[in-house]
């Protein structure tokens, strides 16, 4: 499929400079500026509060405009925030930069799902999404790390230059794009917030979907539960702060190997089964992993690094059967916002998990939050597999 292979080779880059600066802003914070952790939330914030503000209008501006236009605009945008970081001169600054370029990449993430379902045959939907969430762990790992090493010879003005020409380098792949799907016509002329409600609608009138929402929202509000105090149990566990990294690069290395692995199982599974696999297999490990500082049970660091990347892998089970049923369910004229819309439920998930956890691990050990984050994805994983047992395909 020549359209979808163009598609995922503009990702690389268009993925990578999502992390390539990732680095280079946090050095910038801490080292540039000699700021604090409190610094470190508001950016965090600043990416991830378009998602949830601007990313369902976003979605639905996409259903409404060309698609190539949709993709090449919005990586175009992204670079010229990234040239503008270099000119930072503060945090206020910064942190409005961040807003800016996480708003274009708010328009990018609905234009590629839409872009994939206009580019690829229905049965070939799950392999098409395996590799784009292959191809996104990948920059997670690859792009803080080669950003990092930047940094080694390179000022962090200097890469933030360097991201920006990835980005631009994206814009410039997806502008020979050509694609069958058209905007919206016809019918009774429809506003944006009108737009913005029918995809509410979308996972209302169609159980699967919305089934499929509440158990990625759920899932990823009790993933995040855990997920950013995994620093504290690798302290608690006595181990150093490479075993950390370690076990960060094998969680990312494991969501590109599953990825590869849906990829290859295609439509052969239901796509809530697969969900299920994705909740239920880290569960016990998650469990167990909270549970061995509280137990005072020693680990190799070996254990620890291949139970991430377990966790990693098991989490494309999650991701890539989802994107496919939005692609699956969605009419053609409403997957921008569709995808739009569970982007932002999704984000809200992981924005406020973080501060519940950290209360939990301030209350009871940080050992606790791995505990009560692994019950509930065991739930899920269980009720992901009822749900498939009662319902074995979408659309029947």
């Amino acid at each position: 499929l020549p359209g979808l292979r163009r598609l995922l080779i503009a990702q690389v880059p268009a993925d990578f400079s999502d992390w390539l600066d990732f680095v280079a802003v946090g050095a910038l914070i801490v080292y540039g500026w000699s700021l604090g952790a409190e610094a470190l939330a508001f950016m965090t914030l600043a990416m991830g509060l378009p998602y949830v503000l601007i990313g369902p209008v976003a979605g639905a501006m996409v259903d409404r405009t060309d698609l190539r236009l949709a993709l090449v605009t919005s990586n175009l945008g992204r670079s010229l925030a990234t040239l503008s970081l270099a000119f930072a001169g503060n945090i206020g600054v910064l942190l409005v930069v961040l807003f800016i370029r996480s708003t274009a990449d708010a328009f990018f993430t609905p234009a590629k799902q839409s872009a994939i379902q206009a580019l690829t045959p229905r049965e070939m939907l799950v392999p098409a999404n395996g590799i784009s969430h292959s191809i996104n762990q990948a920059s997670k790992v690859a792009g803080p790390a080669v950003g990092g090493l930047l940094l080694a010879f390179l000022h962090p003005s200097q890469v933030f230059y360097v991201n920006a020409l990835l980005s631009a380098s994206a814009a410039l792949l997806l502008m020979g794009m050509k694609f069958e799907r058209h905007p919206e016509v016809g019918g009774e002329p429809s506003s944006l917030l009108r737009d913005w409600r029918s995809s509410i609608s979308e996972f209302r009138e169609k159980p699967i979907l919305g089934l499929a929402l509440i158990l990625m929202g759920t899932g990823m509000f009790f993933a995040f539960l855990y997920d950013a105090l995994i620093p504290l149990l690798a302290k608690a566990m006595a181990f150093d702060q490479s075993v950390f990294g370690f076990a960060i690069a094998a969680a990312g290395a494991g969501g590109v190997l599953g990825g590869l692995a849906i990829a290859g199982l295609g439509n052969r599974v239901p796509p809530l089964a697969v969900m299920g696999l994705g909740f239920g297999v880290p569960a016990p490990l998650v469990i167990f992993g909270g549970a061995a500082p509280l137990l005072q049970i020693s680990m190799h660091p070996g254990v620890f690094i291949v139970l991430f990347a377990v966790i990693g892998l098991a989490t494309a089970a999650i991701f890539v059967p989802y994107r496919t049923l939005i692609q699956t369910e969605s009419a053609p004229d409403k997957i921008g916002r569709t995808s739009a819309v569970g982007e932002a439920f999704v984000t809200v998930s992981a924005l406020v998990a973080p501060f519940a956890g950290a209360a939990l691990s301030h209350l009871f050990g940080v050992g606790w939050a791995f505990i009560i984050g692994g019950a509930a994805l065991a739930v899920l994983g269980l009720s992901s597999a009822i749900a498939a047992l009662l319902r074995p395909t979408a659309g029947k």
